[in-house]
């Protein structure tokens, strides 16, 4: 078991590593290694050339701190706070930052390879020698927030960036052979210079991406949201979208005898920008392209979205009773008290109920705190890492879902459906 360090005794290493790196009598080097630190505060402090090998440090708050040059070698940074953290040229070899906050960090010429890692090892399990135990690991980021980051000549090979947040961030001249951005928003990301040989970016979103000079040979490009029009145009329908709207109203209100019923079907609406607070109840648009489009408090009760892409957008308060979202894509999305339970209605004496039916989506990361999921089908859903706090899932069906590291803190789950084997916690 690793020995934990309180605020107390870190306070003290840190003032002892300043007067060191300023030459005061009484200093010295911080070298801590093999150290559970989570949860603690390095918030502000000047780290730079320290050693922190093998340290678990979950969840602690490095916010502004420099570590210039230090030595961040296997260390379980999982979900810790670095946002604006200066880890110029740092050791981060098979270092685990999964789900940190690293929004305007510096990583210029950080080491990010893999290496020999013990963070893998249980914080309760005894070994006198942890290092018997460590094995090659590569540098995990996945699901992190790197957004506005500069990686600029980063050594990065291997690195898994799967689901982060990118947006913004330079990666001049890094060498990403072999990395994974599978799923990641690298919106507007300078890759300029850049080694991507062999690197995945399938189904990334790499609109306004700077790709000049990179080398990519045998780069996985599948299915990545680029800036061209995925599937129709919707500028060529020929209509303003508040004329398609109006039609759509009128075909609503008179039971489809007037009007138009709205059919987006394998439309680009990415032009749009926003639909926020429109009434399209009944429409149908799947393998529709919404990314980034703005769906906040929108009606779209029973309406038909297979297969649509809602990446980016903003869905907070949308309703979305009794809908059809087979196989959607919401990863990262804000769903925050959105309405994806059950229409129920009388027909004669008994009481209809038509579910919201997410079977086979991708909610991987998104938010929806708050939501209402009652009798939702959620079968074989992939929403590792969603926060449902608070969420009311009563009777919803989760079977087959991929629940890993979900928030269910508040959740209502009375009557969820389950697979036998797994338990919530």
């Amino acid at each position: 078991m690793l020995e934990v360090m309180t605020q107390e005794e870190l306070n003290e290493i840190i003032k002892k590593h300043v007067m060191f790196m300023t030459g005061r009598v009484g200093g010295g080097r911080a070298v801590i290694r093999d150290k559970d630190l989570s949860g603690l505060s390095f918030m502000r402090a000047n780290l730079s050339q320290s050693d922190f090998t093998g340290c678990i440090m979950v969840g602690a708050n490095l916010s502004h701190a420099s570590f210039e040059s230090a030595t961040l070698f296997g260390c379980d940074l999982s979900q810790a706070t670095l946002d604006h953290t200066n880890m110029t040229r740092a050791d981060l070899r098979g270092s685990d930052i999964a789900q940190a906050n690293l929004t305007n960090a510096i990583l210029d010429g950080a080491d990010l390879r893999e290496g020999a890692s013990i963070l893998k090892r249980k914080v309760e399990e005894k070994d006198d020698d942890p290092y018997k135990t460590a094995t090659a690991g590569n540098v995990v980021l996945a699901g992190s927030d790197l957004s506005g980051a500069s990686m600029t000549n980063a050594s990065a090979s291997n690195v898994d960036f799967t689901d982060t947040n990118m947006s913004d961030v330079d990666l001049t001249g890094a060498n990403l052979e072999s990395a994974d951005f599978e799923g990641a928003d690298l919106s507007d990301a300078n890759l300029e210079k850049a080694n991507l040989e062999e690197a995945s970016f399938k189904g990334a979103i790499i609109e306004g991406i700077n790709l000049e000079k990179a080398d990519m040979k045998n780069t996985d490009f599948t299915y990545a949201l680029t800036d061209k029009a995925m599937g129709k145009d919707y500028e060529e329908v020929g209509l303003s979208i508040d004329e398609l709207i109006s039609h759509h109203v009128t075909w609503v209100g008179s039971a489809g005898k007037q009007g138009k019923q709205l059919d987006l079907t394998e439309y680009d609406m990415r032009k749009i920008k926003t639909l926020s607070e429109q009434r399209l109840t009944a429409i149908k648009a799947m393998n529709t392209v919404f990314s980034g489009v703005n769906l906040s408090n929108t009606e779209m009760q029973s309406s038909i979205l297979d297969g649509s892409d809602f990446r980016k957008c903003d869905m907070r308060g949308i309703d979305m009773r009794g809908t059809s979202l087979k196989g959607a894509l919401l990863n990262r999305v804000n769903l925050r008290k959105a309405n994806l339970s059950a229409l129920t209605f009388n027909k004669g004496e008994e009481k209809q109920i038509i579910p919201c039916n997410l079977d086979s989506a991708w909610l991987r990361y998104a938010d929806l705190k708050g939501a209402s999921l009652r009798y939702a089908i959620l079968t074989n859903v992939d929403m590792s890492f969603a926060n449902l706090s608070s969420c009311d899932l009563r009777d919803a069906d989760l079977r087959g879902a991929d629940i890993e590291g979900v928030n269910w803190e508040g959740a209502i789950t009375d009557g969820i459906k389950l697979d036998v084997d797994v338990a919530i916690s």
